[in-house]
């Protein structure tokens, strides 16, 4: 083989191989770029993310503070509502009022009325009975339209002791009569009726001791010794 043709198939290859290494280069510039940007893009998407999660979170937290604020504001509309009803309401009450006293007024003009106080007792001091109070009319055109009478009492009524009345032996009742003060009747009334019974025959025998006066020292002295009673009564002792 020529030599000039084995250079110019060395300066071919050599060509060849310096135009492959010019492109693996910009080749693996490229993919380098592409990839640290794949990765740019990976963690831009992963803070999106993050951050569209952040916003759907706000965004019901509003909705949830919007639907508060609605039923605050109809709860505002009905209590704004009861309100105004209330008023009117309250408006028509006073307008009827000031009707109701200006029909008063005029008849209050055109009318009279007198309210006439009162007072009676009866008995004496430590037995009596106050009646009082007063009564009032009123007059129109010369003609009673109407009266009215508010009376009250009070007082003491002594109705003394009562009667010990003997129904058995032994059985005895409390009664008190009928009585009438002036014209008020007072019905009496009786007791349950109480036995009362004897004591029993009793006899008891038993010591006894105490202090007696002696007339010739002028001093006391205990004694001692036993005793017989009936029926609380002593009939003899000995000391």
């Amino acid at each position: 083989m020529k030599r000039e043709t084995i250079l110019s198939i060395l300066l071919n290859v050599a060509f060849v191989l310096c135009v492959f290494g010019i492109r693996y280069f910009y080749v693996k510039k490229e993919y380098n770029f592409l990839k640290d940007d794949s990765q740019r893009q990976e963690t831009l998407i992963e803070n999106n993310e993050l951050t569209i999660d952040t916003l759907k979170t706000e965004v019901a937290k509003l909705n949830k503070y919007n639907v508060k604020l609605i039923n605050q504001i109809q709860k505002i509309k009905e209590e704004n509502f009861e309100r105004i009803r209330w008023e009117k309401e309250y408006e028509q009450r006073l307008k009827n009022l000031i009707e109701e006293l200006e029909a008063m007024r005029f008849d209050f003009e055109t009318s009279q009325s007198n309210v006439v106080p009162f007072q009676k007792e009866f008995g004496e001091e430590n037995s009596y009975l106050r009646i009082f109070g007063r009564s009032g009319i009123r007059i129109k055109d010369n003609k009673v339209i109407s009266s009215e009478t508010i009376a009250d009492f009070d007082g003491t009524i002594e109705l003394g002791a009562p009667e010990i009345q003997q129904i058995d032996e032994y059985e005895y009742q409390a009664t008190y009569p009928n009585k009438q003060f002036y014209g008020l009747k007072l019905r009496g009334a009786a007791s349950k009726v109480l036995s009362i019974k004897p004591p029993r025959n009793q006899i008891s025998f038993g010591p006894m001791i105490g202090v007696t006066y002696n007339q010739v020292t002028g001093l006391t002295e205990p004694i001692w010794g036993f005793g017989i009673t009936y029926n609380l009564v002593k009939l003899i002792d000995w000391r």
